[in-house]
């Protein structure tokens, strides 16, 4: 009951990886296409799951364009537990859905599809993000020099260092495995392999690994910004924070552990420390950490800045021109650009 546009997804693990919507009818035999001039509008119901499988937990914003001529682009957001209501839909209108990526948990996700059935309902699975803002190559720190670590150990941790460059997730888990055993207090082997296990997924099994790599050594600079990663995965910013705070005071020209930083003080809602965080990992980071303009961007938006938000938004798309949702967000520079700014 739903036709999709573009190209067809290979295998099951593709299709995971992107949005895939399910319309019902609970009656049968009902006419699956109409001519839009003449067809009802219905209710949308649906749900937003975050790419380890979860609901998404509130305020996730979905975008809804469509062919539906008496219906203008328009945002709505989801409760706690992902669900969202999008009323008054022309059936058998094809309308397009997108969620941005937040920088950190997911990709931008946007699919395509015609409302076929008068109980029109979308599941919606946001693809993973296919980069972490902290980076995932390890380098050898101050602190794990001074722990003495045996030379098998060492070996083993390069081994798994290369593996997870490669992306060979197995292998790299069992080398910073041998590593661990060969040496229990090795800050770097635990932290790297709490990266292999939010990889994985395994978000729980990445924490306890850095809370024990923190216990050995609490100044630990990766382990502080892993964790800070791992639980705002997790969605529970008010833990996330004073790790990550913790991490840039210890390293503050550390670019993608202020982005991550910064990113986490927005969702929190204390935009002021979020704008002067951000600020600094574009200053730190330029165009590697253009994210912080996006951010800025939408900080800027909800305080009707618009000159801010524009100026911000112009500086991402500078530097991330191949964003799939570039297209899109031409169209709320344009928006932006056309909005004057409110007199103070």
């Amino acid at each position: 009951m739903l036709s999709r546009e573009g190209e067809g997804y290979p295998n099951a693990t593709v299709r995971s990886l992107v949005a895939s919507l399910f319309f019902v009818s609970l009656f049968c035999g009902c006419a699956e296409a109409q001519v839009l001039g003449n067809s009802p509008r219905v209710d949308l119901r649906g749900q937003v799951f975050l790419p380890r499988g979860d609901p998404a937990q509130g305020n996730i914003r979905v975008r809804l364009t469509g062919e539906d001529s008496a219906r203008p682009p328009e945002d709505t957001y989801t409760d706690s537990k992902g669900g969202f209501i999008v009323k008054e839909l022309l059936q058998g209108a094809t309308y397009t859905f997108v969620v941005e990526s937040d920088g950190i948990n997911w990709g931008t996700t946007s699919e395509k599809l015609q409302l076929l059935g008068p109980y029109p309902y979308v599941t919606l699975h946001l693809r993973p993000l296919l980069s972490s803002p902290i980076p995932e190559r390890p380098s050898i720190s101050a602190t794990e020099l001074n722990q003495n670590v045996p030379p098998s150990a060492k070996r083993e941790y390069e081994y798994a260092v290369a593996s997870l460059a490669a992306g060979e997730l197995a292998s790299a888990r069992k080398q910073f495995q041998r590593a661990i055993l060969l040496f229990p207090e090795f800050v770097e082997a635990r932290s790297e392999l709490a990266v292999v296990h939010m990889r994985e997924g395994d978000l729980a099994g990445a924490e306890a690994l850095l809370r024990r790599a923190l216990e050995i050594d609490a100044a630990a600079v990766r382990p502080l910004l892993n964790l800070g990663l791992c639980l705002y995965r997790q969605q529970r910013f008010a833990d996330a924070l004073p790790l990550l705070e913790r991490g840039v005071q210890l390293q503050p020209v550390n670019a993608n552990g202020n982005l991550l930083y910064g990113i986490t003080l927005f969702v929190s809602g204390d935009a002021a420390r979020a704008e002067l965080v951000l600020r600094k990992a574009y200053e730190l980071g330029g165009a590697r950490c253009a994210k912080a303009q996006l951010y800025l961007s939408r900080l800027f938006t909800a305080q009707k800045k618009y000159d801010l938000a524009s100026d911000a938004l112009e500086i991402y798309l500078r530097d991330l021109p191949d964003d799939p949702s570039a297209s899109e967000l031409q169209v709320t520079l344009a928006k932006l650009r056309a909005t004057p700014t409110p007199r103070p």
